[in-house]
């Protein structure tokens, strides 16, 4: 039986990555029925980049609201089966779209995830994929419970029955866990498939990588706006308590020395203390800013 699936891309300026995952897509050794390239509000080049593929891809342009807003706008386009979403700044492996769909293999299986690796080796890119943080999320009990939408792919039919993202949650952080949690709550289940592979081009600075984490943090506070066991008991308390845990540091240290050698175990064990920091502020910045009040109503 032949299984089509559309692919959906989201993209904010991203004119000087967009080409090359493009041109992943299009050398897949299973083409996708359609690719639709969401443009949401891009004030760069990436209109003009993307001309030579007017041909090939469904590009759209609108008005900027927030990737969960642009991989919706796409998803209504979608007319095949599946709907598999990958990121502007992304290398999908040219079987990846054929690997993600064999994942489907129940009818209760609504979402498979693949995995997502550093396209360089950049000390960044080296602790995130040690961390796993772009990889399907799993909890205590082995079970996958959110998708990253870097590597993923839906049925067409559940996504829609899940009312699709939450375009309440603008930035980056906190819209995955929120679908997957409707969708399992609907019964339905998912999958991982460690041989669809995409590489990502991870945040290259520090800086760039703590801002990601604040989003993280603030779509924490968000969660917690809509489940209340995703809420953070006293984030202030936990917040100081963990700025002056330096003695974690040194803990850390140890942890990472033995298998990546003194200089990465010192960089590793402060990325850990910043990202705990950066993730928590951007938990209180939700609190202070009352940035899920709508989520009350």
């Amino acid at each position: 039986m032949h299984v089509e699936a559309s692919i959906v891309v989201p993209v904010f300026n991203g004119a000087t990555t967009i080409v090359s995952t493009v041109e992943h897509l299009l050398n897949q050794s299973l083409s996708p029925k359609e690719i639709i390239v969401v443009d949401d509000g891009s004030t760069d080049d990436t209109i003009e980049v993307l001309k030579p593929f007017e041909t090939r891809i469904n590009y759209q342009f609108k008005p900027n609201g927030g990737p969960a807003s642009a991989r919706n706008f796409g998803a209504r386009l979608a007319t095949a089966e599946f709907i598999a979403f990958t990121d502007s700044d992304c290398l999908p492996d040219r079987n990846w779209l054929k690997n993600l769909l064999a994942g489907f293999d129940s009818p209760n299986v609504a979402g498979v995830g693949g995995s997502v690796k550093s396209v360089n080796d950049s000390l960044i890119g080296e602790y995130v994929d040690l961390l796993q943080m772009l990889e399907p999320a799993k909890n205590s009990n082995g079970e996958i419970e959110y998708l990253i939408t870097a590597n993923a792919c839906f049925r067409r039919e559940a996504l829609l029955a899940a009312e699709l993202f939450d375009e309440r949650f603008r930035k980056p952080g906190g819209e995955e866990p929120a679908l997957c949690r409707r969708m399992k709550e609907l019964g339905h289940q998912f999958r991982s498939a460690p041989q669809a592979v995409v590489l990502h081009h991870h945040r290259q600075t520090v800086g760039s990588f703590l801002r990601t984490i604040r989003n993280y943090g603030e779509g924490r506070y968000l969660l917690g706006k809509l489940w209340p066991d995703y809420q953070i008991a006293d984030p202030t308390r936990t917040f100081f308590r963990q700025a002056v845990a330096i003695r974690s540091l040194a803990s850390g240290v140890l942890a990472y020395v033995r298998q990546h050698g003194v200089k990465k175990a010192l960089a590793f064990s402060a990325l850990d203390y910043l990202r705990q920091l950066a993730f928590l502020r951007g938990y209180l910045r939700g609190v202070s800013t009352k940035t899920g009040k709508e989520h009350t109503s």
